[in-house]
């Protein structure tokens, strides 16, 4: 026995045994692997070593013996045994039936042997198809993937001693969904608008799974309400603004004013949205539009859709709702301080003062204030805005009071509109995933208020309360949303607004009534340095020199300090601005925005405290370049 083919758990076990078996060792013989071992999990063997081991006299005379060959031709596998047959290895895709028993790896074959090769039995992915329609039923989708049949096919080989075989895997693609299947389910859907049947055809030929839009809805345009274009400047007086952007209080711009006869606003139409349609052949309706009314004051008359002044002054616009008031305001000018050898002042107008406002003195306007020096312990109250060119020591300080009311509410509205927004998308998101139907969204409602967006239901009792206090200060218009608002979010049993057009005209609604408020110009306070005093506007307050030290200051919009805020309470609601906040002896100050605004401060000290809504956080450690924001998902103050 001059050659043997021995079986081992490994290759060095089974050369072993055939040495062994030869009774020589491996300077005598010729050491052939005929097939490697193979483990599974935890090295259990499923394949064992195979081989072959020739002595090598035997060997020599090997060499000089032809080799056998094997072949595929026209996906038949054939073969041919010489002096030595040719040996297979069975590659992916193939199935190797030896002698009856199916294998795997390789073998080298004899003469006689019966071996079948065949390719892989072929897999078939059935197609893909659906439609869906979004919640708003402005878009249909069509999702398609086409039937894929796989299957291995034998390619030719030539003849060769050690021939590697494996099948070559091809797809065939099967177009089985037609046009009309899908035309039929658009009808049964009930989708016959806005329909791209070219889209429809290019979608049912794609090679892979596609989701594209096949029918889309028409958007509405909301409409306009009329409205008061001005052509004039409406009063505002402001310091000059230097190149470099500094301010010069020294020179101010004039005050706009106008003569008899002069154009002072065009009065417009309103203007008609266009109602949307929906790919289900709904309209979707906008809301009515409405002209406004126009109240003339004194000085004023009206030539058509004109405003024209019948005296000289300054024109005044104020929006009421869908009401605008204009007027021509008078003006007084005094000069010197104001002091006790003067009294009081209290006019129906704009006053200017070009001296001071010493001890225990008030200046009060219905129109806007300008002091050229500075308030000493005293109190300035005006319906508009307040410009202080140089400082306030222990003063009061207070613009817009009447407008201070309106710009609460609004913020309230403000922030019910946000999450009123928020969640009607999250309603839309679990209609499509969860199948939710539009009978459910009442009870979803209650649960989403109850536990995504209890701020909300804060705000809106918060609303409530505050109308319900100065119920003699405002309108029926403020009352008449908060019912609308009521009848959706805190209503005991389901009503129109309990579905997503509900929803949705309910929010159009809110968004044209603050709307009405955002448009309208805002009073404004500005002043250089102030200390020791009481801050309040109904607008933005701006501090651009120095900076306030131990203030009370409350803005209705923006705050915006160029110098340092030290010490007090600032309250901004609509975000502020800061250079510098508190100091290296860690002076308490405080400074508040709604949740939705943000602060932004460039230096700021231990000490310091931020408020949004009723989270707050202190800082324990000197920062620089600062801003922070209320998150609602993470439902906590962040940093940008």
């Amino acid at each position: 026995m001059d050659c043997i083919e021995v079986k081992g758990n490994t290759v060095e076990e089974a050369t072993a045994e055939g040495l062994k078996q030869l009774q020589a060792t491996r300077e005598d013989v010729v050491i052939e692997i005929v097939q490697q071992e193979r483990k599974k999990l935890f090295g259990i063997v499923s394949q064992p070593s195979i081989v072959r081991l020739t002595k090598k006299q035997q060997a020599q005379r090997v060499l000089q013996q032809d080799e056998g060959k094997a072949w595929i031709q026209d996906g038949v596998f054939h073969y041919e045994c010489l002096d030595i047959g040719p040996t297979i290895v069975i590659g992916e895709g193939v199935t190797c039936l030896y002698n009856g028993k199916q294998i795997e790896g390789s073998v080298t074959l004899q003469e006689g042997d019966d071996v079948r090769i065949c390719p892989k039995q072929e897999s078939i992915a059935q197609s893909v198809w659906r439609v869906d329609v979004d919640a708003r039923k402005m878009e249909a989708t069509l999702t398609f993937a086409p039937w894929v049949r796989r299957r291995y096919v034998l390619e030719d080989q030539q003849p060769s001693n050690k021939l590697h075989i494996q099948a070559k895997m091809e797809n065939e693609l099967i177009y089985d969904v037609s046009y009309e299947q899908v035309m039929a389910k658009l009808q049964e859907l009930g989708i016959v608008y806005g329909v791209n049947e070219d889209m429809i055809r290019e979608v049912l030929q794609s090679e892979k799974k596609v989701s594209t839009t096949i029918a889309k809805g028409v958007e509405p345009i909301e409409g306009k309400d009329g409205w008061v274009e001005v052509k004039v400047g409406e009063g505002k007086r402001k310091p000059k603004v230097r190149e470099d952007g500094t301010v010069d209080y020294r020179e101010m711009e004039t005050l706009a004013t106008v003569g008899e006869g002069d154009l002072i606003a065009i009065v417009h139409p309103p203007q008609p949205g266009k109602p949307g349609l929906t790919v289900t052949n709904e309209v979707i309706p906008v809301r009515e539009v409405h002209p406004v009314m126009i109240k003339l004051g004194k000085g004023v008359t009206m030539d058509e859709n004109r405003i024209l002044a019948t005296t000289g002054g300054r024109p005044q616009i104020v929006k009421k709702g869908k009401t605008v008031v204009v007027s021509i305001i008078p003006k007084l000018v005094h000069q010197g301080d104001v002091d006790l050898s003067v009294g009081n002042i209290h006019f129906k107008g704009d006053v200017e003062i070009t001296g001071n406002v010493q001890d225990e003195m008030v200046v009060e306007a219905l129109g806007s204030i300008m002091i050229l020096q500075n308030v000493n312990r005293a109190k300035i109250r005006a319906q508009q805005s307040i410009f202080i060119q140089q400082n306030v020591i222990g003063g009061t300080v207070t613009s817009g009071e009447n407008k201070m009311l309106v710009t609460q509410l609004i913020g309230l509205l403000q922030q019910i509109r946000h999450s009123l927004e928020r969640m009607i998308v999250a309603i839309q998101q679990l209609m499509v995933m969860s199948k939710i139907r539009e009978q459910d969204i009442y009870p979803l409602t209650k649960r989403l208020l109850e536990s995504k967006f209890q701020t909300m239901m804060e705000a809106m009792k918060k609303y409530k309360m505050m109308c319900e206090q100065k119920r003699e200060q405002i309108g029926e218009q403020w009352f008449d949303i908060g019912s609308q608002l009521d009848g959706c979010l805190l209503a005991d049993r389901p009503n129109h607004f309990h579905c997503l057009e509900g929803m949705a005209n309910l929010l159009r609604e809110l968004n044209a009534f603050i709307g009405q408020y955002d448009r309208e110009e805002n009073d404004a306070i500005e002043l250089s340095h102030a200390s020791n005093s009481v801050i309040h506007g109904s607008g933005d307050v701006i501090v651009a020199g120095k900076g306030c030290y131990n203030c009370n200051i409350y803005a209705g919009g923006t705050l915006t300090v160029h110098g340092v805020l030290r010490g007090g309470e600032a309250y901004a609601q609509k975000g502020m601005k800061i250079k510098e906040v508190g100091s290296s002896l860690g002076i308490k100050t405080v400074l508040a925005v709604p949740k939705g605004e943000m602060i932004y401060i460039e230096h700021v000290w231990e000490g310091t405290i931020v408020q949004f809504g009723k989270k707050t956080y202190t800082f324990f450690e000197e920062k620089k370049y600062v801003e922070m924001k209320w998150d609602d998902e993470r439902q906590e103050i962040i940093f940008g």
